[in-house]
C-alpha cells in the first residue's frame, strides 16, 4: 500500500462536505483538508525515508603523537558594570539609570590535559593514563615545546606552562588507531530486499552466532570478532591480531579509504558467514568484512568468506584463496594476507550510484499517516462545519454585480 493512498481520506471527506454541509461552507474550506493533508504526508514520507537511509561508516587513523600540556595561569584584567535604577515618578516614568563599574579581574588557571593526534590531523583529549601507556608502548622519550604563553602575573598568580610531545615509532606493533564516525545515505539498508537479503530473525542470530556492530567506545572500535570463544587460541594471539587490526584499520584507512573487520565463527557452517553478509546489507560502504570458519577441536581453517562493497571485485577471492591456503590459523599470515590485498586492490564505492533505488516507507508509517490523516481530516472539517464562515458571508463567492452566491445557489 502506497503512503499517498491516506489521501483518499480528506479526499473522501470534502464530498462529504460538499454533499451534506456545503451550505454552511465557504469553497475555500473544502480545499483545506486536502491541502494539509498533501502537505503532512510529504513531509511525515520525506523524514521517514531520511530516518531510514541514515547509516553510520566508520574511519580509521593512525595515533602519530600525543602531547602534555602543562598546568599554567595567567591573570586577566577586566572590568565589569551593573546598573541602578530610582527616582520614578508614581507612574513609573521619568526614571533615572546609572552604570557602575568595578574591577572583576581574576586569575586564570588551566589544569594539566593530554591529547593524542592522528594521521589526519584530527585530535581528542584523553587521560594521563593513556598517554603513559602510550609513552610506554612506543618507547618513547617526550620532547619540550615552548609554547610561548603570554602571561600576566599579578600577586601568586601567573605560572607559565608548556607541552612535552611523544609520537610513535612507526612499528606496526605498536601502532594504536582512531574511529570516527561518519553519517552517509544508504538505500541498500533501507531497501533490503533491493539485493536479495533474506530477513534475518533473532533465531538466525541465536543459531549461526551472528555479530552486532561494534559499538565505538571513546576514539576505538573492536574489529576482531568471535576470537575469545575459541578454546585452543592463547591471549597472547588474541592480542597480537587484534594489534595487527588497530594497524592495519589505521594505516590503510586514510591510505585505501578501508574499513576492515574480521569476524570468527567457530563450529559453524559457511552458510553462517551469508547470514552475516544479509544481516549487516553487505556492510557499508567503505567496509572489507572477512569471515573465517574455524573448529574448536584443532587450528585448521574451515573455510573463507570476505564480503564487501567494492567494485575491485578480484579483492574477494584473493583474500579467500590467500587466507585458505594457509590451512591452519596463524594471526600473522591473515592480517599480512589482508594488507597486501587491500593496499593493492581496495577502492570504496560510492553509494551515490544506488540513487536509482526507491525506498518504501514501512508498513507502520503508512498506519501512522493513516490516523493522523484521519485526524486532521476530521478536525479541519468540524471546524469548517461550526465557524461563522459560510457560503453566503463569503466575499469572495460573489458575481462581479454584487449578487452573492454559495453552493447551495447552484
Amino acid at each position: 500500500m502506497s503512503i499517498w493512498l491516506s489521501l483518499l481520506i480528506p479526499i473522501i471527506g470534502a464530498i462529504i462536505l460538499l454533499v451534506f454541509f456545503r451550505k454552511a461552507l465557504a469553497w475555500w474550506e473544502v480545499l483545506i483538508p486536502i491541502l494539509s493533508c498533501i502537505a503532512f504526508i510529504a513531509i511525515f514520507k520525506f523524514t521517514v525515508q531520511t530516518f531510514q537511509m541514515r547509516a553510520t561508516e566508520y574511519h580509521g587513523a593512525i595515533i602519530v603523537k600525543a602531547r602534555y600540556y602543562e598546568y599554567y595561569s595567567t591573570w586577566v584584567t577586566q572590568t565589569c558594570s551593573y546598573t541602578t535604577t530610582c527616582c520614578c515618578d508614581s507612574k513609573g516614568n521619568n526614571c533615572q539609570t546609572t552604570t557602575h563599574y568595578y574591577d572583576c579581574s581574576y586569575c586564570s588557571e588551566h589544569q594539566p590535559k593530554w591529547e593524542v593526534i592522528n594521521s589526519l590531523g584530527e585530535s581528542w583529549d584523553v587521560s594521563e593514563d593513556y598517554y603513559n601507556y602510550l609513552k610506554r608502548k612506543w618507547q618513547a622519550t617526550p620532547q619540550f615545546v615552548a609554547l610561548h604563553r603570554d602571561i600576566d602575573y599579578h600577586g601568586g598568580c601567573g605560572r607559565d606552562g608548556n607541552a612535552y610531545d611523544i609520537s610513535w615509532n612507526a612499528k606496526p606493533e605498536t601502532a594504536e588507531a582512531t574511529t570516527t564516525e561518519h553519517g552517509y545515505e544508504n538505500r541498500i539498508k533501507a531497501a533490503h530486499s533491493a539485493f536479495d537479503y533474506p530477513d534475518i530473525t533473532k533465531a538466525d542470530k541465536k543459531n549461526y552466532r551472528l555479530f552486532e556492530y561494534p559499538e565505538v567506545k571513546g576514539i576505538s572500535q573492536e574489529t576482531v570478532l568471535g576470537l575469545d570463544s575459541v578454546k585452543w587460541i592463547s591471549g597472547k594471539e588474541i592480542d597480537s591480531l587484534r594489534q595487527w587490526s588497530k594497524f592495519l584499520n589505521g594505516y590503510l584507512g586514510p591510505r585505501r579509504h578501508a574499513r576492515i573487520f574480521t569476524l570468527f565463527f567457530v563450529d559453524q557452517p559457511q552458510l553462517a558467514a551469508f547470514m552475516q553478509e544479509a544481516y549487516w546489507s553487505g556492510g557499508n560502504d567503505n567496509e572489507l568484512v572477512v569471515c573465517i570458519g574455524l573448529s574448536q577441536k584443532d587450528r585448521e581453517i574451515k573455510w573463507v568468506k570476505p564480503f564487501s562493497w567494492t567494485p575491485k571485485r578480484e579483492i574477494i577471492p584473493a583474500i579467500r584463496q590467500g587466507i585458505s591456503d594457509q590451512k591452519y590459523f596463524h594471526q600473522d599470515g591473515i592480517a599480512k594476507t589482508i594488507w597486501n590485498e587491500v593496499d593493492s586492490k581496495f577502492k570504496r564505492r560510492h553509494f551515490e550510484e544506488f540513487s536509482y533505488i526507491s525506498v518504501d516507507p514501512p508498513t507502520w508509517s503508512k498506519w501512522v499517516t493513516f490516523f493522523i490523516t484521519l485526524i486532521i481530516t476530521a478536525g479541519i472539517s468540524y471546524w469548517s462545519i461550526t465557524n461563522d464562515i459560510d457560503a453566503d458571508n463569503d466575499p469572495l463567492n460573489h458575481t462581479y454585480g454584487g449578487n452573492r452566491r454559495g453552493y447551495g445557489d447552484y
